[in-house]
């Protein structure tokens, strides 16, 4: 097994729903998969030979990586700090903007958020990424050039407003 370090000595910026979604699996983890895994752990136990156990083994792999996971999720805790939106209309992390892409012709909406939060597929986009990183500071109405590595792309930033606690909402249900 591979292990990851789970050392993180610097501060991550994250949404407060970031947060919320980190904290929330950390729960589920330590509470939920850890009582699950135990009770499969002692019924695998109780099929007899421990020697030659490969449904035991399997398990206790999956343990480890588990507990490797909570680790993670409990350093990065540790270490996020939340950031508030801007109240001054710009965008940043925990602001929804909405951009028209003024050479293929097409808007998006993207929801702008803290490196540990990404999720492009989710249009959760992060503020280190190169049009996350070219929209922080930005105001409705302003034009950027931003390279990208599909190339150069050029934007015009339509909207901004603060994210809402909705998309925890729908994931919680």
């Amino acid at each position: 097994m591979t292990t990851l370090p789970v050392n993180v000595d610097t501060t991550v910026l994250i949404s407060a729903a970031g947060y919320t979604r980190l904290s929330r699996e950390l729960d589920t983890l330590r509470a939920d998969a850890r009582r699950s895994l135990t009770e499969r752990l002692r019924e695998a136990r109780e099929d007899g030979d421990l020697e030659d156990n490969p449904a035991l083994g399997d398990l206790l792999e999956e343990q480890a990586q588990l507990e490797q996971r909570i680790a993670l999720l409990e350093a990065r805790v540790r270490s996020a700090e939340i950031v508030d939106p801007a109240d001054d209309g710009r965008a940043g992390i925990g602001t929804v903007v909405r951009v028209r892409d003024l050479l293929a012709e097409s808007t998006h909406e993207y929801e702008l958020v803290g490196a540990l939060e990404s999720d492009v597929g989710s249009g959760r986009v992060s503020v280190e990424a190169p049009v996350g990183s070219a929209l922080v500071g930005r105001l409705p109405g302003e034009r950027l050039h931003v390279d990208t590595p599909r190339g150069l792309i050029e934007l015009e930033l339509m909207d901004v407003r603060p994210a809402t606690d909705a998309s925890l909402e729908r994931e919680a249900a």
